[in-house]
Parts: structure tokens; C-alpha cells; sequence
């Protein structure tokens, strides 16, 4: 494996967890990439992550080959669950895929659930909170789908 590492470079590993980093995966660092119990995070070839990037995965975080993503990018597979008392401990999962050759933007919040298609671009600034088809670019917040590419 062949990699190319500036700055910072934390992984937090927790039980059962596992990261899997393909051929050639360069970043500026920060980069901050964290699985809790029994979550994993694959990242495939030829992947690019800018300064300060943070993926953390309670469940599955699987970013395909070819993808670039911008500076200040949160990637998060969980949210907290409430009751009528407030914020519990648990949490709510569900997996989140980015597939190959995608553009994720500067400033970006990506949020559980969510399956980004190959060959899209997020803009800079969105919180993706729904899936995007292949070829389109969503932006806004919530983002949603401003050109689509499919033929």
C-alpha cells in the first residue's frame, strides 16, 4: 500500500471495529478517522481527502475509488436518539456509501443513511440528508439535486 500523508493523521479504532484503506490514499491532514463498536470504514484507491476531514462510522462508512473530498468534510453514519427527557446514549445507524469518482465539496455534512452515486458532485456548503442519484450535483440545505447528468 502506497500512501501519501501531510499533517495529521488520528485513527480511532474502538472493539470490533475495522478501517480498510486501498491503494494510494492521500491526504493533507488533518484527517481524523474514527469506528466505534463493531463500525467500519473502507476507503478505496486513489482516494483524496483535503485538510480536516473527520468520517466516524458506528455502522458502515464506504467511500469508492476515485473520489475527492474538500476541506472541512464531516461524514457520520449515526445521530443520537432522544425520548421526552432529551438526548439519550444510544444511537440511530445506517450505513453511508459514496461511490467512485465523486466530488464532495468543501464545508460538506454527509448524515446516516445516505448513498451518494457514482460520478456526483456535492457542492460546497451542503448537508446531505438524502441519497443522490448517479451524475447529478445536489447542493443547498438540505441538498437536493440542481443538475442531473443522467442521460
Amino acid at each position: 500500500m502506497m500512501n501519501s500523508i501531510r499533517g495529521k493523521f488520528i485513527i480511532d479504532l474502538q472493539s470490533k471495529s475495522k478501517l480498510k484503506i486501498g491503494t494510494f490514499l492521500m491526504s493533507q491532514g488533518p484527517l481524523y478517522l474514527k469506528a466505534v463498536d463493531n463500525g467500519q470504514i473502507i476507503i478505496g484507491n486513489n482516494v483524496f481527502l483535503n485538510h480536516n476531514v473527520s468520517i466516524t462510522a458506528a455502522d458502515s462508512v464506504v467511500i469508492g475509488d476515485g473520489v475527492d473530498i474538500a476541506n472541512n468534510v464531516v461524514i457520520v453514519d449515526h445521530d443520537h436518539k432522544m425520548n421526552d427527557t432529551g438526548v439519550t446514549g444510544d444511537l440511530g445507524t445506517a450505513p453511508v456509501q459514496i461511490d467512485r469518482h465523486t466530488w464532495i465539496g468543501a464545508n460538506v455534512t454527509i448524515t446516516k443513511g445516505v448513498h451518494i452515486g457514482e460520478g456526483s458532485i456535492i457542492a460546497a456548503g451542503a448537508v446531505v440528508t438524502k441519497s443522490v442519484p448517479s451524475f447529478c450535483v445536489a447542493a443547498c440545505i438540505p441538498a437536493k439535486v440542481v443538475k442531473d447528468n443522467r442521460g
